[in-house]
């Protein structure tokens, strides 16, 4: 097809990935070098030139499939290979660009200079004077998962951020959640979030007077009861089997309650004496930022006794090869697939997870009769509601045996 003009109603760069913004106008677009073929009543659209399907499988009339590729969804399609991308260091700070520039130290260019595999520096040398100085303090899990979102809305930049509403937000997290996962869509919201959260106090620069992400409901329903307890003979076979660079991290989520970004950070240097529980770790939360006081019990005592130390590295959790971790995302991915092979085998049951046995731990407490805010002490948790929320199936189950007890009492 030598060419094809179509009226398409477009905003350029007003439009937010999806969402509406401003008001439409009506241009005139030409549309060149693409092949518009049918196969058993289906419409097809290539690029003649690379071979890219831009339409497949389209159901309808022709002048139906014009219509479409009239929209502005086709048109951004047809156009990205010619989208020249300004990098974020050159706009202005009212933009949504400028805004994450600022944020990420610079981080979200250096991003898009290597996006597959979004390589987070511990220094950026493009990182503005007046960069937001707790950026680089986020865990480096924590930037990696803002840096895929905010690439996610690449195209959106160039927005001015006084235009972006919650009902814009609401539009773009419904059309990221069917184009990836509910879970990344909130993941979105939640960085974007934080970004405007810092946004609003430099509203001199920004324009921003208030935070359009405050408020907003999540695509992705959360299961209560996932991270169960462990069965013991769950347990039980799982250490058996484990290479012991799997095993070291599973000890430490069970006997000491350790979450994963804790686990591969804590070293033998926090691993201290007491005199009251025979060993502790002492540390700084990263979750909280709080000072912990986590005794270990004996099964992970005499494990670390006999556990040898890596020549390479001061840290407790590390590969078979004595190397740390890459990230906490690199060890939870090695721990989940060891488990779901388990799983395949029928060796344990489905929903056995690195977290759940941070569950075991504070289930194992509340049976020896710890209370909520005991319990949340010992996870390192600030709240007594999650002291509460990681025990509160043994709180059921104590329910349910005093009424068996009164039955049987009376029978």
């Amino acid at each position: 097809m030598p060419g094809l003009t179509l009226s398409t109603r477009t905003k350029d760069s007003r439009q937010f990935h999806g969402a509406r913004l401003g008001t439409w106008s009506v241009v005139e677009v030409k549309l060149r070098g693409l092949k518009i073929a049918t196969s058993k009543g289906k419409w097809y659209v290539y690029r003649r030139s690379t071979g890219e399907v831009l339409v497949k499988g389209f159901s309808g009339t022709k002048a139906a499939l014009l219509k479409h590729m009239a929209g502005p969804h086709f048109v951004r399609l047809y156009n990205a290979p010619r989208i020249v991308r300004t990098a974020t260091k050159d706009m202005a700070s009212d933009t949504l660009g400028g805004l994450l520039f600022w944020y990420t130290n610079g981080d979200i260019d250096r991003c898009r200079d290597e996006r597959a595999k979004f390589v987070v520096p511990e220094l950026s040398d493009k990182a503005p004077a007046d960069a937001y100085p707790k950026w680089r303090k986020l865990a480096k899990a924590t930037r990696k998962d803002y840096l895929e979102a905010y690439d996610y809305l690449r195209d959106a930049f160039s927005i001015q951020l006084v235009e972006i509403q919650q009902p814009d937000l609401y539009e773009l997290r419904d059309k990221c959640a069917n184009e990836k996962w509910p879970r990344f869509a909130d993941q979105m919201i939640a960085a974007l979030s934080s970004a405007f959260k810092q946004g609003v106090k430099r509203g001199n620069k920004t324009g921003l007077k208030l935070n359009p992400c405050l408020g907003m409901d999540k695509a992705h329903t959360a299961d209560p009861n996932a991270n169960r307890e462990w069965y013991p003979e769950e347990l039980a076979v799982a250490l058996e089997r484990a290479p012991m660079e799997i095993k070291i991290c599973l000890m430490l989520a069970r006997y000491a309650g350790l979450r994963g970004q804790t686990a591969v950070v804590v070293n033998w240097k926090q691993y201290r004496d007491h005199e009251k529980t025979g060993k502790a770790i002492y540390l700084t939360t990263a979750k909280n930022n709080e000072q912990a006081f986590l005794p270990a019990l004996p099964e992970l005592q005499i494990f670390l006794t006999d556990l040898r130390r890596s020549a390479t590295s001061t840290l407790i959790a590390v590969r078979d090869d004595g190397t740390p971790w890459e990230s906490e995302t690199d060890m939870q991915t090695r721990v989940s697939h060891y488990l779901r092979d388990l799983e395949a085998k029928g060796l344990i049951g489905a929903g056995t997870t690195l977290h759940g046995l941070r569950s075991s731990y504070a289930a194992w407490w509340k049976r020896m009769g710890a209370t909520d805010r005991e319990i949340a002490d010992l996870l390192g948790d600030k709240s007594e509601r999650m002291g509460g929320h990681y025990s509160r199936h043994v709180a059921r189950e104590d329910n349910v045996i005093r009424a068996f007890d009164r039955l049987m009492t009376k029978s």
